[in-house]
């Protein structure tokens, strides 16, 4: 725990390189303005670069991540989180995995290091949300059961394990996080890349 905290004060006293970036791919999750992954990217000493949008479903991110590289900057690490909308939206497991390697494979085709992020334990977070309580527990459960296949079935990439850290009092919904969750969201996430 020291060392962590040691490691990020002396990087917060570095200056992080610009030229060296990260680039993030997801949903609403990701989407925050000085959220966990401007606290990643600065952790990791690195610019980066986030091209999520709210309420988006993995096959979005996967359109919008291929058109991105076509035609945008060259990127050291693609970042991925994704699946919550695919698990609220009923989409099929294996399309969701599928979306996800293909990502995957995109950025290894790009030669960037590619990190996935399972996310955070829906028993902990998702108690009550704005749906009803059955939508929410199927929900919950097809969440948890995709987040357990990614970890088994996802190859090309650095699987970031499920957070154990972050609870229902560190979101204000029931799904997203406040800044409290962020805080410890980007801490797990630095201690397991």
């Amino acid at each position: 725990m020291k060392s962590l905290l040691i490691t990020l004060l002396f990087l917060s006293l570095v200056p992080p390189n610009k030229d060296v970036k990260i680039l993030f791919i997801g949903d609403s999750l990701t989407c925050y303005s000085n959220g966990w992954q401007h606290t990643v990217a600065k952790g990791m000493g690195m610019g980066y670069v986030n091209i999520s949008k709210g309420g988006k479903r993995t096959d979005w991110m996967l359109k919008t991540l291929r058109n991105y590289l076509e035609n945008g900057p060259h990127h050291n690490t693609l970042v991925i989180y994704g699946g919550i909308n695919d698990s609220f939206a009923s989409t099929k497991e294996s399309t969701t995995i599928n979306n996800i390697q293909s990502m995957v494979n995109l950025g290894n085709l790009y030669e960037m290091e590619v990190i996935v992020i399972v996310g955070y334990d829906p028993n902990r977070v998702i108690k009550k949300t704005v749906y009803s309580e059955a939508t929410t527990k199927i929900c919950r459960e097809r969440y948890v059961k995709l987040q357990k296949r990614m970890q088994e079935r996802l190859l090309g990439c650095k699987v970031i394990p499920m957070d154990t850290t972050v609870t229902y009092q560190d979101s204000g919904d029931g799904i997203h996080l406040k800044a409290s969750g962020h805080r410890k969201f980007s801490k797990w996430v630095l201690n397991n890349l």
